[in-house]
C-alpha cells in the first residue's frame, strides 16, 4: 500500500502515479489540501488518522512547492522533521515539486531534514517541464512524464522485503569534493 500525501503538486503528480502503481499491482491512495503548508501536514493531525487508516508500506510526500519563495526557509526544519516523525519510520519518499521559479532555499530545508526519508529531487528529473494554464503546475501531458519518471525511480530504488515491502535504498553518499 503506498500513501501519497501533499499540496496541489501532490494532486497533479499522484492522479498519473497512481494510476502507474495501479497498473503494476500496487494499491495507493491520494490525499492532498490545496493549498496546503508543511506545517499544516506537520500540527493538523491528519497524518495520523491515515497511517492508522491506510497502514501504508510506503509514504510519498509532495509539499513545498507553496512555500518555494519564503523569506525565512530554515523555519520549515522543525516542521518537516515532526511532519517524518509521524510515519512512524515507515519507508517515505519526499518528492520535490518541479521547480517553475528560483527557490529561496526551502528544498534544501526539506532535503536536509527528512531523514530517515529519501529525497527525490524532481528537478533532476524533470526538465522544461509542459504546465497548466497558470505557468505552475504541470499540464496534462506534463503530469504523465513527471509520474513516469518518478514510477520509474521508485522501481529503482526499491529493495523490498516480505517483511517490508516498499524498503527503498540508502541514500548515495555525496561525492566527495575534487581537490
Amino acid at each position: 500500500m503506498v500513501l501519497h500525501i501533499g499540496d496541489s503538486f501532490a494532486d497533479a503528480l499522484g492522479g498519473a502515479l497512481g494510476k502507474l502503481l495501479k497498473a503494476n499491482g500496487v494499491r495507493n491512495d491520494l490525499e492532498f489540501k490545496t493549498p496546503s503548508y508543511i506545517p499544516n501536514w506537520s500540527y493538523g493531525g491528519e497524518i495520523q488518522q491515515f497511517v492508522t487508516h491506510y497502514h501504508p508500506d510506503l509514504v510519498i510526500i509532495t509539499l513545498g512547492a507553496n512555500e518555494i519563495e519564503i523569506p525565512h526557509p530554515e523555519e520549515r526544519a522543525k516542521p518537516v522533521q515532526h511532519l517524518v516523525s509521524l510515519l512512524g519510520g515507515r519507508p517515505c519518499v519526499w518528492v520535490a515539486p518541479p521547480l517553475w521559479k528560483p527557490d529561496s532555499g526551502v528544498l534544501k530545508v526539506i532535503r536536509d531534514n527528512i531523514a530517515p526519508c529519501r529525497y527525490l529531487d524532481s528537478n533532476l528529473l524533470v526538465h522544461d517541464l509542459p504546465r497548466a494554464r497558470d505557468k505552475i503546475h504541470p499540464s496534462p501531458e506534463g503530469r504523465e512524464i513527471w509520474a513516469k519518471l518518478v514510477f520509474d525511480w521508485l522501481i529503482k530504488e526499491r529493495v523490498g522485503s516480505p517483511t517490508q515491502p516498499w524498503a527503498l535504498r540508502p541514500e548515495p553518499a555525496p561525492a566527495a569534493p575534487n581537490k
